[in-house]
């Protein structure tokens, strides 16, 4: 399911169509996981990965953007269950939680 794809243009990561990164701290060695953005060869209806922050908790998330239902729209924390704020892209800073050093963003590949 994951393969090589996030290519980097300006200093800045571009996405492909979906993508697989990893938020990690060059400070100490938090790492947030494997993180699914984007959208696959089914479209933008049937799962849209957005970039997501836990201002409580500072946890990095995926959402699924393309979930309309009403119950749905105000996006929740899994651990705490704070509202959610999302990320623009992958240009917003996010800090480690465990020693507030800016995370490092890591491509680790795409789906489709």
């Amino acid at each position: 399911m994951c393969r090589t794809g996030a290519f980097r243009h300006d200093r800045q990561w571009t996405l492909s169509m979906g993508s697989v990164l990893e938020y990690r701290c060059p400070a100490c060695a938090f790492a947030s996981g494997r993180l699914s953005v984007g959208w696959g060869k089914a479209g933008r209806a049937a799962f849209w990965g957005g970039l997501a922050l836990c201002p409580a908790c500072q946890e990095v998330c995926v959402v699924d953007l393309a979930d309309v239902r009403p119950d749905q729209r105000d996006h929740r924390c899994s651990r705490c269950k704070g509202l959610l704020k999302l990320l623009e892209g992958m240009s917003e800073r996010v800090k480690c939680p465990q020693c507030a050093t800016p995370l490092q963003q890591v491509p680790l590949g795409s789906w489709a």
